[in-house]
């Protein structure tokens, strides 16, 4: 397979609302997108200030994919303050169509080390019913395969750190968790330090195409490894068998080289959460430095 991938000339898409009273005032970063109506819908996570944050998912739209506009009763997605696990808000959506609309995973978070892997599901990617948490354990980074089942059952790769997973569903709300890692950490490349789940993954004629996010710590001027750089990284996976890896690449397909993906909240960031087709052309959304959202586009020839 071949790839090509070319960021948009006029990134950053979308940058924080800097006015009194803005969900968004402090950042905008790591959306989810759907294509609804000829429409790309960006769901993006907001926050208004950087200690004791609380995040919200906004919504803004698009004829082309690149230039948005948000929508007027935002947030989308708010936390729910009668639940613990929510009490600083619901990170990094990943969303997808499916038959009775759309699945989106979340991430909630109550403070300090946990984190859970929740589920909502809609039916006009505004208004969202919550499912609650999907896979027990402190989990993150959810995101659904595009247009396949496996054994009539739905696919969703997940998980933070040293491995990815994957769980099985039939029904999106209960799911089977198969507990072998299917893609870890390498050392001495760039995913060295971590993986991440990244966008739903796509069908392809060579397997099921997932891009991860991924992590390694980088050497300062005194030879010590001080700072990590994070960029998304690609692996095939075999249609027939959504746990055996085929192939993986050497190298990311993006990583952080203009200022605004190299400097800002949390610095030297490519994050990649958001994956649609559009005019016969892939669109990759991400977060940079956790601050504003980015888009590449990407040609595969398989």
């Amino acid at each position: 397979m071949k790839i090509n991938i070319k960021k948009h000339s006029r990134n950053p898409i979308l940058t924080p609302v800097l006015k009194e009273g803005s969900f968004e005032k402090t950042c905008v970063y790591n959306p989810g997108a759907a294509v609804k109506d000829g429409k790309v819908y960006l769901l993006y996570r907001a926050e208004s200030r950087h200690e004791n944050y609380i995040s919200r998912i906004g919504l803004a739209i698009s004829k082309d994919g690149f230039e948005f506009e948000r929508y007027p009763r935002n947030p989308v997605i708010k936390e729910d303050k009668k639940l613990i696990i929510e009490k600083r808000g619901c990170e990094d959506p990943r969303v997808v169509k499916i038959d009775q609309g759309y699945f989106l995973t979340y991430g909630a978070y109550p403070g300090g080390e946990e984190m859970y892997l929740c589920g909502a599901t809609s039916g006009d990617l505004i208004h969202w019913e919550k499912i609650g948490i999907l896979v027990p354990g402190r989990e993150k980074a959810g995101a659904l395969v595009q247009n396949y089942k496996y054994k009539g059952k739905y696919v969703m790769y997940f998980g933070e750190g040293e491995s990815l997973r994957v769980a099985l569903s039939k029904d999106l709300k209960n799911w089977e968790v198969i507990n072998d890692s299917v893609l870890s950490i390498r050392e001495d490349y760039f995913d060295s330090y971590l993986v991440e789940g990244g966008p739903p993954p796509i069908i392809t004629k060579d397997g099921i195409l997932l891009i991860y996010n991924s992590a390694r710590r980088m050497i300062n001027y005194e030879g010590k490894r001080d700072w990590l750089s994070y960029a998304p990284g690609l692996a095939i996976f075999d249609k027939d068998d959504p746990t055996r890896l085929l192939h993986r690449l050497d190298s990311p397909i993006l990583e952080p080289t203009e200022y605004w993906e190299r400097y800002g909240r949390v610095n030297n960031v490519i994050f990649a959460t958001g994956l649609v087709y559009l005019k016969s052309r892939w669109l990759l959304y991400y977060g940079g430095t956790d601050k504003s959202i980015g888009v590449a586009t990407l040609y595969l020839d398989s």
